[in-house]
This record gives C-alpha cells, structure tokens and sequence, in this order.
C-alpha cells in the first residue's frame, strides 16, 4: 500500500513514526529519490524539507491497510483519501530457472533425433500461465546472453511478462534441457547445465523494485541446486515475505541435477518453512515427507506452516488440503495427450491467477472456493497437455471457460 502524508512539522513527523511502529511489515517514507525507514524518527525528521511523502506500507493486507489509513486519518496526515491506496504492481513475481526444452520430434529419415526448441523452465511457465488468463506478472532470474537467451527474453515479452528482473549474463550459457517424451506423453530428461546462467545469479543482481511490489512470489527448487543461487533464493523469499507477499513454492525433484537424493531431500525441504501456498506431485510429495499416502502427506506439509498444499496426481486431478481438511478434485478429460510438460506449471498458475483475484487472505478461502480454484486449474492444465510444448501450449482464459462448461 502506499499512502500519500503531510509532513512539514515535528509534530507530524512524530504522529508518522508512532503509526508505523506498530505495523508488523516493513515501513518506507520516500520522496523522490530518497528512502527512509519511516520507523526511525531520525530519518523521518531528515525528510521534513519536502513538506510531502509517500508512506510505502509492504502489505497489500486488506484489514492491515485499513486499520493504518484510519490512524492516518486520525492523525489529518493523509493529503488526500481519494488517491491513498495503491496495491502491488505484480499479481504473481516467479524467481528461479528460464531455459530452453528441447523437445523430441521422432527422427529424421537418416535415423536421427529430432528436437523441437521450446521456451521453458517452471517458474517461466507459470508466470506466462498467469499472465495469458489475466494476470499481471513479472520473472526474476538469468540466462546467458546467447541466442537461447535472447529468444527467452523476446517470448517473455511477447507474452506480456514483465522482464526488467531478467539479467542476460555473458560469462554463461542459457541452460539447455533435452526432454524424451513417450507414448504416453510422460517425459525424461536430459541438463546441460554445468553451469547453467540461471544457477549463477547473485543477491545483488535481483531486482527488487520488482521484488518488493508483489502480491505473490513464486519460486521452485531448481534454484536450489548450485551456489550462488541458492543464497539467492533464501535472500528472495525472505524479502518478500518481510515485504507482505504470500510465498508459493513448487518443488522439482530432477535427480540429475543433485549429488544424491538426500541433498536433494534437505536441500529442497528447508524452503517448505516459508511456503504459504505449495504445488507439488505425489512423487515429490512422497520424496518431502516420507509418505506415499497423498492426504497424509497433504496433512503433514501444513503442519509445517504450508497454508494451502495441492499435490497434482496427473490426469486425475489435484488433492487439495488446507484448514478445513483435504479433498480431491477431479481432473479433465481431454482428446489426447501431446506432452505433459509443463502441466503442473500451468495447473498452477491458473491456480494462484485466482488467489490473486480473489481479493482474500490465504485464512479467509473456504474449502468450497478452493476446490473451485483447483477445478479451473486442473481444466487449464487439460488443455496445456493436448498440445506440444509448455509456453506454447498455455490456454487464454476464454479456452479455459469455455472447457469448463462456462
């Protein structure tokens, strides 16, 4: 939220640092170029001179937003009511890997493979999923400054996904991952990634103007992996989570990229303490909390603080868990499976484009309104698999409704 104050006495200075002191999120008092915490009457005193700022409140926490304006209001410090709110820039930020899939197209009349190169990477589909249902979405991350790169960045672009927190880095190359689709439309993989641009991204190098104005950050665990990546991703959530935004956390277990599977295992569970909202399979589920059983395992991520888990079962659904207990949604029947990849990216991004709309806290969803999410994101996801590719593939929310019955 940001509010703009009146200032230009001590008086006022004082009224602003007791109001912020008792907000539990990061509070900011800026003026043109210059940023204070508005928590620190030495600084808030150091802005006096320009008479006016603008009070950066990092939640876009409904109830928290109107308790804070009506002290404001209280105090005669808002300029004006009608223009005091602004809410988050991004709907949905994602952080982690953008990279290149190339997909097997069968062979060549001389016997060899034939590979499709797709646009690719969990975080990339989910921001795009989002984005082409309505949302308004933004990536963080790195690839190199490479042909492979260049094309990510253009079909970001085209897609409408803000890119200023995409760094092209010329010191690596794009990740490259070679993917073997079946009959069936289940995929293998193959990484060249030794080191790939998205593992060497820095704390320095995220943006976050980007960061800090969203309503929910996503991040995978293929960030995980490599250093300093790694760090980078801890510094990320932690932000955001400081700044207000709900945190959303997809675990991908790609066991080529791990030493073993226990650092796998440790690795990819100690983000699962910051999740408030999380997609994973029934293989990772399993893998997380060591238990095959889909509700118990459910059960057993939210009594690790996860809000709200949907663990994704392919084509029959999503088991959805939450406060109010767990439940299975059903999945979509579709014509033919093409491929599979990016399937649960696109089952989740239609899921957190309707968190974001929904205008709630994580605390006020009823089951009933999840299971209604979770069915738009199962019906999304139907249609991503009936075609080749992951971005390529993502439904606009017209496709969507019209394959919910709507």
């Amino acid at each position: 939220m940001i509010v703009k104050v009146v200032l230009e006495t001590i008086r006022n200075a004082k009224k602003l640092v007791n109001i912020a002191e008792t907000v539990p999120y990061d509070v900011e008092l800026c003026m043109d170029r210059y940023v204070v915490d508005a928590k620190s009457m030495l600084g808030v005193l150091g802005m006096l001179d320009f008479h006016t700022g603008e009070l950066h409140v990092h939640t876009d926490d409904a109830e928290e937003c109107e308790k804070i304006l009506e002290r404001l209001l209280e105090e005669d410090l808002i300029m004006d009511t009608n223009d005091a709110i602004c809410r988050s820039a991004y709907d949905i930020t994602v952080f982690g890997e953008i990279l290149i899939d190339f997909t097997s197209q069968g062979q060549s009349e001389d016997g060899q493979m034939l590979y499709a190169r797709n646009p690719g990477g969990a975080p990339a589909n989910v921001a795009v999923a989002a984005q082409k249902l309505g949302a308004h979405t933004a990536f963080i991350g790195k690839a190199g400054k490479d042909m492979h790169g260049e094309f990510l960045r253009s079909v970001l672009e085209k897609e409408n996904v803000d890119t200023k927190g995409l760094i092209l880095d010329e010191k690596y190359f794009t990740t490259l991952a070679f993917v073997n689709v079946n009959e069936s439309g289940e995929r293998t993989f193959s990484f060249a990634r030794k080191p790939g641009a998205d593992t060497k991204i820095q704390k320095e190098e995220v943006n976050i103007d980007v960061l800090d104005s969203t309503n929910i950050f996503h991040v995978g665990s293929l960030s995980l992996t490599d250093q300093p990546a790694r760090d980078t991703t801890f510094y990320a959530v932690k932000r955001a989570k400081n700044k207000g935004s709900m945190i959303s956390y997809d675990p991908n277990y790609r066991a080529s990229l791990w030493k073993d599977e226990e650092t796998a295992k440790q690795h990819m569970r100690s983000l699962v303490p910051y999740a408030d909202l999380m997609k994973i399979s029934d293989e990772e589920a399993e893998l997380l909390t060591d238990c095959k059983e889909v509700s118990k395992a459910a059960e057993i991520l939210y009594q690790q603080g996860v809000k709200i888990v949907a663990i994704t079962l392919g084509g029959k659904g999503a088991y959805i868990y939450s406060g109010e207990g767990g439940c299975m949604v059903p999945g979509f029947s579709v014509t033919k499976v093409e491929d599979t990849n990016g399937a649960g990216d696109s089952f989740w991004g239609g899921f957190l484009y309707k968190i974001s709309t929904s205008g709630k806290k994580l605390g006020e969803l009823t089951q009933e309104e999840l299971v209604r999410y979770a069915r738009f994101g199962n019906a999304v996801a139907s249609l991503c698999v009936e075609k080749k590719g992951a971005i390529p593939a993502m439904p606009n929310l017209q496709q969507v409704e019209e394959r919910m019955g709507k």
